[in-house]
């Protein structure tokens, strides 16, 4: 009997269960201790798959503790890849690589067994030294002077026709415009370039996680009370203006969606970073290559101060500008070495229109259900394994639910992998929670969508490749971030459906 079509072809990702939304490039952070393990796992053959299991056999770090769970699916279309997830406790992870093992089973095969590996880094912060670091096998990124804009006046207040712009926790999302980062490599190196972390990533990357884990522990911490991550969050963050304002969803009785606008608004922020330190090749990369060591000098630490001005606010798959000066400087054995750069970056994590179909009107108790289609910029579209996506579905009195959106031809969705991602609410179920909150099914459903990119650079790509790749960002959003505090409440429906 032949082994199980079914195969996890590119690196699991991180989920942060409270927000939903995925951690910068998919990696998993101790900062945080309940992640969801998420992966994609692909139909190989040319024919339909029935009664399929899909369950987590190992993870390689006894630190990582997942909780069992296994998935099944009565048919998998040909070539569709379906989402899947674990719940896992992170607290007691080592920085590193470790191996993630995923079986699968199917009518008429044996079980197979995909092992793909991920990545764990561990931030903490000092409050003695406002500094945060990151560490990860290769080396640990301190970050400070961290600055950035701070929320404006609307961010938790009452803004235009009564309308409520809540964001928790009572701050909102900062855009960091400047920092200090210093590297210390593990071991010092010689030559022109030391090894990027992971292997994969630019350094950078692990600047933005820094930025996105302290505002994620703090959105949990409102969520769910304090004690739920492993460091203090309170650093300091020097002001610079304009200030940036958003808005939530109103009304949310549950709270949950509202800590995902929150989560959503705080990772387009934290990305600024990436925009301001190039995407091509990041400070680090680009300050080697223009300081090379005298023969047999190691090189110890390195550091980049860099600042920028947003010369518009950065939103979810738009070219938004930066004017950036940045200084690198190689700390050696024998010497040190500095160069310093002054240009434009611009975001080229971007996207066209989005698509969007939902039934005008459905009868109370039948599903609500929505399909989008994401375009690039170049009009073709996002499909299968390009996106994790998910969408919110707000009832006419203000309660939300989070939907997962997926190409993979089951549900709502016609087709695997053609560029529509579906997902759909089933009223029955939704009934249960709107009676416990005092609300009812009938009246007018909105919806929002949000959709981020996903890293599928295949594994043994070369490091200064798999570099240039980088998942996460945020491509479709239903939030816009502005410096403008007198423009109207930016958060707007995709679609709506009235149930009656």
């Amino acid at each position: 009997m032949s082994a199980t079509p079914l195969q996890v072809l590119t690196r699991p990702f991180a989920i942060e269960p409270v927000t939903n939304i995925m951690l910068p490039d998919g990696i998993f952070d101790n900062a945080i201790y309940g992640l969801r393990i998420a992966a994609h796992i692909t139909n190989l053959s040319s024919s339909a798959l029935t009664n399929v299991t899909v369950w987590l056999e190992s993870v390689g770090d006894p630190g990582i503790v997942p909780v069992a769970r296994t998935f099944y699916f009565a048919s998998i279309p040909a070539g569709a890849a379906m989402q899947v997830m674990w719940d896992a406790d992170f607290q007691h992870a080592s920085p590193g690589k470790p191996l993630v093992s995923i079986l699968a089973r199917a009518d008429g095969f044996e079980s197979r067994r995909s092992i793909q590996q991920i990545f764990v880094s561990e931030t903490r912060f000092d409050a003695v030294s406002n500094t945060y670091t990151c560490t990860v096998q290769e080396g640990t990124l301190t970050v400070s002077g961290l600055k950035g804009h701070l929320p404006g006046k609307r961010w938790g207040h009452t803004g235009p026709e009564g309308k409520e712009c809540i964001c928790p926790p009572g701050g909102g999302p900062v855009v960091p415009t400047g920092l200090t980062m210093v590297w210390a490599p593990n071991p010092p190196f010689a030559g022109v370039h030391g090894e990027l972390p992971f292997a994969d990533p630019w350094w950078k990357i692990l600047a933005i996680i820094i930025a996105i884990i302290a505002a994620l522990v703090a959105i949990i911490a409102a969520a769910l009370g304090a004690g739920k991550a492993s460091f203090n969050v309170g650093g300091s963050i020097e002001e610079t203006d304009p200030s940036v304002t958003c808005c939530s969803l109103d009304g949310a009785a549950s709270g949950e969606p509202e800590y995902t606008v929150a989560g959503v608004a705080s990772a387009i922020a934290s990305v600024a970073i990436a925009v301001a330190c190039s995407d091509a090749a990041d400070p680090f990369w680009r300050g080697q290559e223009a300081t090379p060591p005298a023969a047999g000098e190691l090189t110890v630490g390195e550091r980049v101060v860099a600042e920028w001005t947003m010369l518009e606010a950065p939103n979810a798959g738009v070219p938004y500008a930066t004017d950036v000066s940045w200084t690198y400087q190689r700390i050696t054995t024998g010497a040190t070495y500095s160069y310093s750069v002054t240009e434009t970056q611009t975001n080229i994590h971007t996207a066209g229109a989005v698509d969007v179909e939902a039934p005008p009107q459905v009868q109370a108790f039948s599903p609500l259900w929505v399909r989008a289609r994401f375009h690039r910029e170049d009009g073709s579209l996002f499909h299968g394994t390009d996106l994790y996506s998910f969408a919110i579905f707000q009832a006419p009195q203000g309660l939300n639910f989070v939907i997962p959106l997926t190409d993979d031809g089951l549900g709502f969705d016609p087709g695997a992998n053609d560029g529509g991602y579906a997902g759909s609410l089933n009223l029955e179920l939704a009934y249960r929670l709107l009676l416990k909150y005092g609300q009812t099914v009938y009246g007018m459903w909105r919806i929002f969508l949000f959709a981020q990119d996903v890293n599928l650079t295949k594994p043994g790509t070369p490091p200064e490749i798999a570099a240039q790749h980088i998942g996460g960002f945020f491509v479709a959003s239903a939030i816009e971030i502005t410096f403008d505090d007198t423009l109207p409440c930016p958060l707007k429906a995709q679609a709506s459906i009235m149930v009656v």
